[in-house]
C-alpha cells in the first residue's frame, strides 16, 4: 500500500433500535424531563414517536408499548417528577408577565394537552394569588409594544386603530384595548402594571 493511500474505512452498521422494556421507556422519559418541562400528553407522544422504530421491527402491539409509556408515566407523576398542573400554573404565570391574555393562556395551555381543570385552576391561581387581570396583561402588551402613549403624538393616531386591532387579535376586548389606548401618558399605563392588583 502508497504511503498516501488512505485506507478504507470500516462502514459503521446502523444501530437496531431496542426493545422497548420499562426500564428504556423510563430513562428515555427521564432524559427528556433533564432537558424540558413538559406535559403528561406531550411526553406520552415523544416517548411513542421515539420507539416507533422499535415497534415496527420487533413487530411490537402498539396498545402494549402504550401501556407500559403510560405505567412509566404514572409512575412519574407518583414520584412528583412530574405535575401537570405545576406545569400549568407556571406556563400561565410566565405567559402573564408577558402580557398576554387570559384567553391567549387558555387557548397556550389546551394546545400543550392540558385540560379544563387544569386551565381554571392556572387562571384561579393567576387572579387570587397574583392579582393578574386582563387590565393588567393589556398594559404589560402596549408597553412591550410601545402602544398609545408610547409612541409621539402625531404618530398616536394614525397607529391607534391598528394597536386596538392587535389588542383584540391577542385575546383583550374592544372596550378595555380602546380604554387603555386612550390613556395619554405613560405614567398611567405602568401605574396599571405596577400600582392596581
Amino acid at each position: 500500500m502508497d504511503e498516501f493511500d488512505e485506507p478504507e474505512k470500516k462502514k459503521r452498521k446502523p444501530r437496531l433500535p431496542k426493545d422497548v422494556t420499562p426500564r428504556l421507556v423510563r430513562e428515555q422519559a427521564l432524559r427528556y424531563l433533564d432537558r424540558f418541562a413538559t406535559t403528561t400528553q406531550k411526553l406520552q407522544r415523544h416517548l411513542f414517536t421515539k420507539n416507533r422504530k422499535a415497534i415496527e421491527l420487533y413487530d411490537l402491539d402498539e396498545a402494549t408499548v402504550q401501556k407500559v409509556i403510560d405505567t412509566e408515566i404514572e409512575k412519574l407523576i407518583s414520584a412528583g417528577i412530574m405535575d401537570d398542573q405545576e406545569y400549568a400554573d407556571s406556563k400561565a404565570r410566565s405567559m402573564a408577565r408577558q402580557g398576554k391574555s387570559k384567553r391567549q393562556i387558555v387557548g397556550k395551555l389546551f394546545t400543550l394537552g392540558l385540560d379544563e381543570n387544569h386551565s381554571d385552576h392556572a387562571i384561579t391561581e393567576l387572579e387570587d394569588v397574583g392579582g393578574h387581570t386582563d387590565k393588567i396583561g393589556a398594559a404589560k402588551y402596549i408597553k412591550k409594544r410601545r402602544f398609545g402613549p408610547y409612541k409621539d403624538t402625531a404618530t398616536q393616531k394614525d397607529r391607534s386603530q391598528k394597536e386596538l386591532l392587535t389588542l383584540v387579535r391577542n385575546g383583550f376586548s374592544y372596550a378595555l384595548g380602546e380604554k387603555l389606548l386612550s390613556l395619554e401618558t405613560i405614567e398611567e399605563i405602568e401605574n396599571i402594571i405596577y400600582g392596581e392588583q
